[in-house]
């Protein structure tokens, strides 16, 4: 069985390693913040949020524009995600995992800290001439690391949700949604029903809620609602 708890210098090199060599700075200074959070100098595992963000639309961008382009195009998102993570004033921890294509995974401890990361990478995208169309997909559950490789079930649970969540929604899971929604104001009314989808391990089709944003500067404002002095 691993250690409960891993050196961060340890988890510097496999943070750079993963990391595509395109973004080393950004991911670097990604890093930073979690050193800064973790002064102890350790990690654990346990309880966190996993989210998953792609670019919807990445084939056809591909079709129409090329190779090149939509290699470009993925690199200035993953760049972006890490830039985001870096300038965002999260409380808690803020790991980036890894990139798969057109996506990145992270985990979170506090869902707050989700929304300013994830407002922060809409902000970074935004002067693009081509909009960047991406699906948020948010799930929670016990997380163990062997360097940054998460080996757990919570984390292909979230890749299965992947296909359920259309593009430019931030949807969670009934587990994450039951945790998340006392931390802001809006609480129940700060999200609609989204249907279901089967997860393994669950014997049930497993309920999903999305995160009510009723104009582009909404998540703005409940950042801004549940923030305290930062």
């Amino acid at each position: 069985m691993s250690s409960q708890y891993y050196d961060l210098e340890q988890i510097n090199k496999e943070f750079l390693k993963n990391a595509p060599s395109y973004a080393k700075d950004e991911a670097s200074s990604a890093l930073n913040k979690l050193f800064e959070l973790q002064s102890q100098g350790i990690l654990h595992d346990g309880i966190y949020y996993i989210v998953l963000v792609d670019i919807v639309g990445s084939t056809k961008y591909g079709a129409e524009n090329g190779n090149l382009k939509l290699a470009e195009r993925i690199k200035t998102f993953v760049t972006y995600s890490f830039n985001a993570l870096s300038v965002s004033k999260i409380k808690n921890n803020g790991i980036f995992l890894k990139e798969i294509g057109d996506a990145v995974l992270f985990i979170f401890q506090h869902f707050l800290d989700i929304l300013k990361w994830r407002e922060n990478l809409r902000q970074y995208l935004m002067p693009s001439s081509q909009p960047f169309e991406l699906r948020t997909c948010i799930h929670i559950g016990e997380v163990t690391l062997e360097g940054l490789n998460p080996t757990t079930l919570a984390v292909s649970q979230t890749f299965k949700m992947e296909k359920s969540v259309k593009g430019n929604d931030i949807v969670l899971t009934e587990p994450a949604y039951s945790v998340a929604w006392p931390t802001i104001t809006r609480a129940y009314n700060g999200f609609s029903d989204y249907g279901t989808v089967n997860l393994d391990g669950f014997k049930v089709p497993v309920k999903l809620h999305k995160l009510e944003l009723h104009d582009d500067d909404d998540l703005i404002r409940i950042i801004q609602e549940n923030s305290t002095a930062d």
